[in-house]
């Protein structure tokens, strides 16, 4: 497996299990490499779009999509942890990823009214409720971090 391939694992993996997105330093940690090396990986995975890192720096990741490593107002509660999504999307995302029934509170953007949805077998349930992105997906990446 090539180091990239195994920094995005590390990485995956580690959220999976704690729901934290991890540092440069624990990926280093964890793969027996330097800081530097896995700073490298990150900034290459980010250039790929699979990783957004934080602003000014590569050793730290706003998000691994779906999933963000600060508080959003989409928490994903699956078996007793809770997740942070990126956006409604990247929810119903992180149910996918971990294969796993999920529950998702949010509020409406509008009103600010508590929402509930739920993912069961693999599938959302239905709900009254409509999505709406006021970007449109082909410009998400032009500001991901606003959109």
């Amino acid at each position: 497996m090539d180091f990239e391939t195994a920094v995005k694992l590390n990485i995956y993996e580690t959220i999976a299990e704690t729901t934290k997105i991890p540092s440069a330093s624990a990926v280093a940690r964890a793969l027996d490499s330097s800081v530097a090396a896995v700073e490298e990986a990150f900034q290459r995975l980010g250039a790929q779009r699979l990783l957004v890192l934080e602003p000014g720096g590569a050793s730290g990741i706003r998000m691994a999509p779906p999933f963000s490593a600060i508080e959003t107002p989409f928490l994903v509660r699956v078996v007793g942890r809770g997740y942070y999504a990126n956006c409604v999307w990247d929810a119903y995302g992180v149910s996918a990823a971990l294969h796993r029934d999920a529950r998702i509170v949010s509020s409406d953007g509008l009103t600010g009214e508590p929402l509930e949805l739920m993912v069961q077998g693999g599938k959302p349930l239905p709900r009254p409720y409509v999505g709406h992105f006021a970007v449109p997906a082909a410009h998400w990446w032009d500001d991901i971090v606003a959109t």
